[in-house]
């Protein structure tokens, strides 16, 4: 997979994310005339709504991803020293 077609995936799912939050949120009051007229989100509200949350999943994804990533061990490269015997003789079993 190339970096390009990654980004663009990226970008789809992000798009995508938001336009279903978005849909599910203008779906949130009913339209009724029963129903008493609702408060109007602000600008500002709508922006931590759906930026905010959208953010805030992919930097709690990554960090979750930084902390669980495998560092795999590499152990030092093999010494050409050797051990010196003991002086006394190996007991026998």
């Amino acid at each position: 997979m190339t970096t390009p077609t990654r980004v663009l995936g990226l970008l789809l799912a992000t798009a995508t994310y938001v336009f279903v939050g978005a849909a599910s949120a203008l779906a949130d009051t009913p339209d009724s005339p029963s129903w008493p007229a609702p408060e109007s989100r602000s600008t500002l509200d709508t922006l931590l709504l759906f930026v905010g949350g959208t953010v805030g999943l992919f930097i709690v994804i990554s960090l979750f991803g930084l902390l669980t990533a495998r560092r795999n061990f590499v152990p030092a490269p093999p010494s050409t020293d050797l051990e010196r015997a003991s002086s006394s003789t190996p007991e026998h079993h």
